[in-house]
């Protein structure tokens, strides 16, 4: 007989007790619970009820509402955008004098008081071109001018003189005559200034400033125009340089002519209040940029003696030409100022 099979002890794996299942859960838990907090991330998906507030300022809580309690937020503006010049920009306008013109008393006027020309008052040199010797008066023939003048009984006045008469009657002496230079050489420091001071009258030079500037020699300089002025000559306006001003936008006008204002007053401390065109030449543009600017009146190379505060930027003068002695003289004044 077989033997009896006694059946085999199966070996049972010892069971851990609860407490040891429990404490490695807890830890595992706490861990989890840690790292969730310092991250601040949601722990099984539940959402958190308050985010941290950042170091720093503190910021109030929000108090959620149904109904808004704030204003609607305003649109910040945007930057406006400057825009880019295509053109050539009009000079910043520096102070200069901007004197309106004397008001009128309602006297409608006219005047035929003779403003003579005068270009160069020196010898013409040798080889000088025919417009050279035209333009040309010698010293010792600008002195027999100045001699008839005063015999005559004629007294120089300033441009600056017809405009307040015209406006407002301000008496003119019984014969009144003006005396323009144009250009400014340096012939009118040395050799007319002098004669002037001898015989009393007065002079108005109409000066190229971009000469003074550039120190050319045969032009006056600022020093020159300074003593002149202080000594009771009239310093007004020819340019900036000796070139047709028609048919120029703002821009241009502005730099030849009240840069060229602007220089003269800073060198003299007195006002530029008229302008000669050069060559005479002219449009209806340059004049109302005189008049916009409050300029009192321009002179031309027209011939006459017609001043009318309606004309006052094309008043005429006469031109005395380097054959013109004392008979010529005598003759072209007669004509507006009779014998």
């Amino acid at each position: 007989m077989f033997p009896k099979r006694i059946p085999s002890m199966r070996r049972r794996r010892p069971r851990p007790p609860i407490a040891g299942i429990a404490l490695p859960g807890g830890l595992i838990v706490l861990i989890l619970l840690s790292i969730q907090q310092a991250l601040a991330l949601p722990f099984w998906g539940t959402a958190p009820q308050t985010s941290p507030t950042p170091t720093g300022t503190p910021t109030p809580e929000r108090v959620l509402s149904s109904t808004p309690t704030l204003p609607p937020p305003t649109a910040t503006p945007l930057p406006t955008r400057i825009p880019t010049p295509t053109g050539t920009p009009t000079p910043t306008p520096y102070p200069f004098f901007q004197e309106p013109l004397p008001p009128s008393d309602g006297t409608p006027r006219a005047l035929r008081v003779p403003i003579l020309m005068y270009h160069y008052i020196s010898d013409p040199p040798p080889g000088a071109d025919r417009l050279r010797l035209d333009l040309s008066v010698r010293p010792s023939q600008f002195e027999a001018h100045l001699q008839y003048l005063r015999q005559a009984g004629y007294e120089t006045v300033s441009l600056s003189d017809l405009i307040f008469h015209l406006t407002q009657g301000k008496p003119l002496p019984p014969r009144p005559v003006v005396l323009t230079f144009d250009d400014g050489y340096r012939d009118a420091y040395e050799e007319a200034f002098p004669l002037l001071q001898r015989y009393g009258f007065r002079g108005t030079f109409f000066v190229l400033t971009g000469r003074a500037d550039e120190g050319d020699p045969r032009y006056l300089s600022w020093e020159q125009i300074r003593r002149m002025s202080e000594a009771g000559m009239e310093i007004q306006l020819h340019g900036r340089e000796h070139i047709p001003l028609n048919g120029r936008d703002e821009a241009f006008l502005f730099y030849h002519i009240i840069g060229g204002k602007q220089s003269i007053e800073a060198h003299t401390g007195r006002p530029v209040r008229f302008f000669a065109y050069p060559s005479s030449v002219y449009d209806e543009t340059l004049i109302r940029f005189l008049e916009g600017y409050r300029f009192w009146g321009a002179v031309t190379t027209a011939y006459g003696a017609d001043e009318r505060l309606e004309n006052r930027f094309l008043w005429p003068r006469i031109r005395i030409r380097g054959t013109d002695g004392v008979p010529q003289l005598a003759g072209k004044l007669q004509e507006f100022t009779g014998p």
